[in-house]
């Protein structure tokens, strides 16, 4: 089950990565998304929801890659983040459901918990 936790941290930093680039890039693309408009109101709304996407997305890709890191030095209190960042995940259709399903599966496992319970 080591394995399985190390490939789990792994992927969750890389795709917590993505997720900070994807946030950048929402921020970005709200603001001169704004700007393109020529008016008040295209700037306010294009920049209002770009700053709140990006807010959504970076903070479950933060959660995530801090997660990550914890789970490759098993840290007990990263599971349970981990548990929550992945079951969020679930709603990202495809590669967001099928990684958050797999790492549910690992992170929920009786021999997991049994791992992470004996590092307190």
């Amino acid at each position: 089950m080591r394995t399985h936790i190390k490939i789990v941290a792994i992927v969750n930093i890389f795709y917590s990565a993505l997720g900070i680039l994807a946030a950048v890039a929402a921020l970005f693309s709200g603001m001169f998304g704004g700007l393109m408009s020529h008016g008040v109101i295209g700037l306010v709304v294009g920049t209002v929801s770009g700053v709140v996407v990006a807010l959504l997305i970076g903070a479950l890709s933060v959660f995530g890659l801090i997660a990550g890191v914890g789970l490759l030095n098993f840290q007990p209190w990263a599971r349970n983040v981990a548990i929550v960042v992945s079951a969020l995940r679930l709603f990202r259709w495809p590669m967001g459901t099928l990684f958050g399903g797999y790492s549910l599966w690992v992170l929920l496992n009786d021999e997991t918990r049994q791992m992470f319970s004996n590092r307190v």
